[in-house]
């Protein structure tokens, strides 16, 4: 496990690209991903809306509104489900047909907001599973949530020693990836839940990773950029 195989400090201009800008709200977009068909793009706002937008016509075919700051946002592989992360720790889960949200996934009472002094606890990024009713929710307060996306309830959590920035499911879905500020890489048997591989190499945080078949790609505040072969 976690044998590095490429390192580049990335610098430069980036490549100029043909775009299309799509604007359907004032409120600036924190994050937003593909439909399973690539042809609709679900954005999350920081006002808390939520739209699905045709990228043919350019027009919202639907709009939720949480009702609170989003972080971060993720899709379940069906297109059925939309999870939004907060800053205080919730997610809300979102019926795509029904355009509404569904319920608040969160260990806090509701109405719960942290004192100024307290932890940042904010949603960083979610994943769902690939083919089982399960996601996988980061959070900077050092864990992962596994919420059961049918119960709508907190499986397990995994903990550690630093706030987790992203997750990603990898060996046919059956390990978690997590990559955190302390610079490690971590995979994780989630069903046992315990890591069975630490991935270092990073001398400052993490702030992003992707994964591709047995390659993971890693990206640190330096703007160090490695490749790690897993197996």
């Amino acid at each position: 496990y976690g044998k590095q195989w490429y390192q580049r400090r990335v610098r430069g201009k980036v490549p100029a690209f043909e775009t299309k800008t799509i604007q359907l709200s004032t409120n600036p977009p924190v994050d937003a991903r593909f439909l399973s068909t690539n042809r609709h793009l679900a954005v999350g706002y920081q006002d808390g809306t939520v739209k699905i937008i045709d990228l043919k016509s350019g027009e919202a075919t639907v709009t939720v509104d949480t009702k609170q700051e989003i972080t971060s946002i993720g899709v379940s592989p069906d297109d059925k489900l939309i999870l939004t992360g907060t800053p205080y720790s919730a997610a809300h889960l979102l019926a795509v047909q029904a355009g509404k949200v569904i319920c608040c996934l969160t260990e806090h009472p509701a109405g719960y907001r942290p004192v100024e002094t307290a932890p940042s606890d904010s949603v960083e990024h979610i994943a769902f599973h690939p083919s089982r009713n399960l996601v996988a929710v980061s959070y900077t307060d050092n864990k992962v949530g596994l919420w059961d996306t049918t119960l709508q309830r907190l499986r397990h959590t995994l903990p550690h020693p630093d706030g987790v920035v992203k997750s990603c499911w990898a060996g046919e879905a059956q390990h978690l990836v997590t990559c955190c500020l302390d610079g490690v890489i971590r995979v994780w048997d989630v069903d046992q839940r315990e890591t069975i591989a630490e991935v270092t190499g990073h001398r400052d945080q993490l702030l992003d990773m992707k994964i591709s078949e047995n390659l993971v790609v890693t990206a640190d505040d330096s703007g160090i950029v490695k490749v790690f072969r897993i197996s």
